[in-house]
């Protein structure tokens, strides 16, 4: 470019504001504020020091930020009266705090969970008024120089750019446009001297005021480190000596994220946006080119863009692929998974048609924290025109502990490497032709990848024959003679309150259980009303030892709860603990009515928790009430062999299904003659 060529550029940077358009993550705008040399800026400064905002506060004190709110309602700290420091001014419907009085609150106090507050303190004081790019184009002069800012001049500032950036490449026009207020300039001293490194001092940037003033939301670190381990995959492919990087497209955080896995990052072009992307990838020592010398593995993020335009960009990024290149497209997955109609249909199965697309995924929801309900998709493609069959893979379909990165790596290496004959454990192959159909999705909801006939035969076999072992077996029926009885009798009732007055009854209650002693060899079972076969099982020396006073069961009690329904069990073998609620029903001889068929009255009564005194039953003479006990266990007896052929056959239809669908079984009927 000529030397009057960048005079007119400057002399246009200097009267305007440029601004980009808003990127997919991050999302900033780059919009220098640009003053003449004798219009310097002010400093923005309340209270006559720098301020922090209540979420400063918390990111301070390493606390949440309803904490801090606490704080300022709780005066009193062990005992002394001291108040949180008032605010000097409201600024953007945001009160602001004197730095330096926070600071001493923090010290005094001993609250929140920094020690090093005072140290981190000027990181977070950002000036106001100034957006975040500028202050990044400050950072990477100070970075680049290793020079204080604060007490240069505007020529000290443009030499000292000239020395570092003399091809204008990264920041020589930002600085030579630009005339910054001291506050400025001291901050970002401040930042460089309290972070441990140009890295942190760029996080804290991004983190911080100047950012949350943008409402930037960026994608969550599992989405990145998917990500990350896809390029990985690739990177691998094509050399694993390491290859590069290059963006591609609109301005994105993803591409810096990936950055550290290759060579180095190729950024072409000199829009604002992707000198804003050099700026940052300096003060991440990142080496940039602007031109690649080999085969690289491509980005592309088309978050937050709209359908047309992503649809655009990436039929752009197609049909642009070099020889042995590789490219990974991040998107919503509404564009890049799912069926599209009309033009956008069309316009996708235009691009599908080159064959470039080797894998296709559908990443869970809530990894873009913009837009936390709207799942995005991933595409790698890749030249040579041969992928007749894309391999998809809907991970939202697994659970966090199911997915694997390294795995998921594993098969996107082998769908590069034809291995088509490799079993995958994501990825399932696709056929093109169905996918350039209309209203066809890319990667179909739930997909994965197809499982091998499993190796364990044997174990699903053994499950099988085990329930058969209980469904085969014979029920005895289940019949009772009954005949008129002889004469009259007048029916008598009495409620169990009336029962226990007598003598008849006693109720005891039953015992606090501690679930955590129980032990499965134990032989003392800890019963309850609701699971007659015993919640739990106790050693007998740990429950003589840890439950001294509680009741056992005697052969023959009643376990029986009132809320939330009346419901009841026999403990025909006794020296049981009973786990309270449920309580103890123990029937003598002269009661009239016998423990099963109280058992059965109380399961029968109507779903409604009621007093226990008030259940009526009937008295019997001596005799009836043992033909009644003898033929109301048989009954029990035959519920339970029922209950268990039920539970057998809901086993066996579970097994049969599971050893089918692995290929470990196949089943056969058999008929009656």
């Amino acid at each position: 470019m000529s030397r009057a060529a960048r005079c007119c550029r400057i002399r246009t940077w200097i009267s305007g504001v440029i601004t980009s358009s808003r990127s997919d993550v991050g999302r900033s705008r780059y919009s220098l504020c640009r003053e003449s040399a004798d219009r310097p800026r002010r400093c923005v400064v309340a209270g006559g020091g720098p301020t922090l905002t209540l979420q400063d506060v918390a990111d301070l004190a390493r606390v949440r930020r309803p904490v801090v709110s606490m704080w300022r309602n709780r005066p009193r700290v062990r005992g002394l009266h001291v108040p949180f420091p008032a605010p000097v001014e409201v600024s953007g419907g945001m009160e602001r705090f004197r730095r330096e009085d926070v600071v001493e609150w923090l010290e005094r106090t001993g609250r929140g969970n920094n020690p090093e507050a005072n140290l981190d303190a000027p990181a977070l004081s950002v000036p106001d008024d100034v957006p975040l790019d500028e202050l990044v184009t400050w950072l990477c002069l100070a970075v680049l120089t290793g020079e204080e800012l604060a007490d240069t001049t505007a020529e000290n500032r443009i030499t000292l750019a000239r020395g570092v950036d003399p091809d204008d490449r990264v920041l020589f026009r930002e600085v030579e446009a630009s005339v910054p207020a001291v506050c400025t300039l001291r901050f970002i001293d401040d930042l460089v001297e309290a972070s441990y490194g140009p890295r942190e001092a760029l996080d804290r940037l991004e983190q911080g005021r100047a950012a949350r003033t943008l409402g930037t939301r960026d994608l969550t670190s599992d989405a990145v480190d998917l990500i990350h381990a896809v390029a990985e995959a690739c990177a691998l492919h094509l050399d694993p000596e390491g290859v590069p990087l290059v963006h591609v497209g609109p301005a994105s955080s993803v591409t810096l994220a990936l950055a550290d896995t290759f060579t180095h990052l190729v950024v072409p072009g000199g829009t604002p946006e992707l000198r804003d992307i050099r700026r940052r990838a300096v003060i991440r020592e990142i080496e940039t080119v602007d031109d690649a010398a080999g085969p690289g593995v491509r980005v592309l993020s088309t978050i937050g863009r709209p359908a047309d335009e992503l649809l655009d960009l990436v039929d752009n990024l197609v049909l642009d692929l070099g020889e042995g290149e590789l490219a990974i497209i991040i998107g919503p997955a509404g564009v890049l998974c799912d069926e599209l109609q009309g033009q956008q249909e069309r316009h996708r199965a235009q691009t599908l048609r080159s064959e470039s697309l080797a894998v296709a995924l559908r990443l869970p929801r809530g990894m873009w924290r913009e837009a936390h309900r709207q799942a995005l998709g991933l595409w790698v493609c890749a030249t040579g025109g041969s992928m007749q069959r894309p391999l998809v893979a809907d991970l939202a379909a697994f659970t966090r502990d199911e997915l694997d990165l390294g795995d998921l790596a594993s098969d996107v290496t082998g769908a590069f490497a034809a291995m088509r004959g490799r079993a995958f454990r994501y990825l399932r192959p696709h056929d093109l032709p169905p996918i350039l159909s209309a209203r066809t999705v890319v990667v179909p909801r739930g997909v994965r990848a197809l499982r091998l006939a499993t190796t364990e035969i044997e174990r699903h076999l053994a499950v099988i024959n085990a329930a058969t072992l209980v469904t085969s077996e014979p029920i005895q029926p289940f019949d009772v003679l009954a005949e008129r009885a002889p004469g009259a009798m007048l029916l008598r009732r009495r409620s169990l309150g009336e029962l226990k007055d007598l003598g008849h009854v006693r109720v005891l209650r039953g015992s606090r259980i501690d679930h955590s002693h129980g032990n499965p060899a134990g032989s003392v079972a800890v019963l309850s009303a609701t699971n007659p076969h015993g919640t739990a099982r106790l050693d007998p020396f740990d429950a003589a030892r840890l439950y001294p006073r509680a009741v056992r069961t005697d052969p023959g009690d009643v376990v029986f709860a009132e809320r939330p329904r009346p419901i009841a069990t026999v403990d025909d073998h006794g020296g049981s603990l009973v786990a309270s609620p449920s309580k103890i029903l123990r029937i003598s001889s002269q009661a009239g009515i016998g423990p099963h068929a109280v058992a059965a009255i109380i399961n029968r009564l109507p779903n409604e928790p009621t007093e226990w005194q008030t259940w009526s039953v009937p008295i019997l003479d001596t005799f009836e009430v043992e033909g009644l006990e003898e033929v109301l266990l048989a009954a029990v007896n035959h519920e339970t062999t029922l209950r268990r052929h039920l539970d057998a056959t809901r086993d066996l239809v579970t097994a049969m299904i599971d050893g089918v669908a692995a290929g470990a079984v196949t089943l056969t009927t058999r008929t009656t003659q």
